[in-house]
């Protein structure tokens, strides 16, 4: 077993993909698509720091690091209604170098979480519907903290990504279906989202045809991980190590004191 020269934390979180899973590769899905390659994304930065903690001499005290468990791919989970995968990774909090925080290192544990990535198997408007299922078959996620949806904005480019804590679901039909369902259940607060920019339409053109359109080839290389380079020779996207980076930090959040 590996150590940390900090402490180590456990948080259980799940990352859903809005969208239609009857259409993967459309705009209006692209909360769905991303999955795959972010868990990818995952297990390559898990094994980075596995190893850079292992390359280590720690002088004073340290502490174990639990095993990386065996990633799980997507299945089909009948009681969670939709597909579930999951896998183990390890997070450090610690501020970059050069930051005024970085000043309390004790302060800052690694947090080795538990990732549940879920694919409701419901058209956009009924994603509460499988999010309910998936918390009641999945009894260690709490609801809302500990949830987390990924879905498409209209509002900003491809290629920006942008984390809301909470508040308006700006018009997006997913995200007011699971927030529909939160009232129903009674549940307080609101649940958090990663927005995935796919832009708007030129104008005068329909909208509803432009999320339900399919992803052009240079933003599915995008979101491929490692990432693929665009036919047109022109600077790749790294929409999923932005990805990433933002639901690491998401994760870890709660875990600094």
């Amino acid at each position: 077993m590996s150590v940390a020269p900090r402490p180590v934390v456990r948080r259980t979180v799940l990352l859903v993909g809005l969208g239609n899973y009857t259409h993967p590769a459309t705009r209006h899905s692209i909360g769905q698509y991303v999955l795959r390659p972010l868990m990818r994304a995952a297990i390559a930065h898990d094994r980075a720091l596995r190893e850079q903690l292992a390359s280590r001499t720690f002088h004073g005290p340290t502490y174990a690091v639990p095993p990386a468990a065996e990633p799980c791919e997507f299945s089909s989970v009948r009681a969670a209604r939709g597909w579930v995968a999951s896998v183990s990774v390890l997070i450090d909090t610690l501020p970059p170098k050069g930051t005024v925080r970085r000043h309390a290192p004790e302060h800052y544990p690694f947090v080795h979480a538990d990732v549940l990535l879920y694919i409701p198997k419901y058209l956009m408007n009924q994603n509460g519907y499988g999010v309910a299922a998936a918390c009641d078959a999945l009894g260690s996620v709490r609801v809302p903290d500990d949830v987390l949806l990924v879905h498409d904005e209209l509002a900003r480019a491809f290629g920006k990504v942008s984390y809301k804590a909470e508040g308006s679901a700006g018009g997006h039909n997913g995200v007011r279906s699971v927030q529909a369902m939160l009232r129903a259940r009674g549940v307080a607060g609101d649940v958090a989202r990663m927005r995935l920019g796919i832009g708007r339409p030129a104008d005068g053109a329909d909208v509803g045809a432009f999320v339900l359109g399919a992803m052009p080839p240079t933003w599915l290389a995008a979101c491929a991980y490692p990432p693929e380079a665009p036919a047109d020779g022109a600077p790749g996207v790294p929409l999923i190590d932005t990805l990433w980076k933002e639901v690491a930090r998401w994760i870890a959040a709660p875990c600094i004191p």
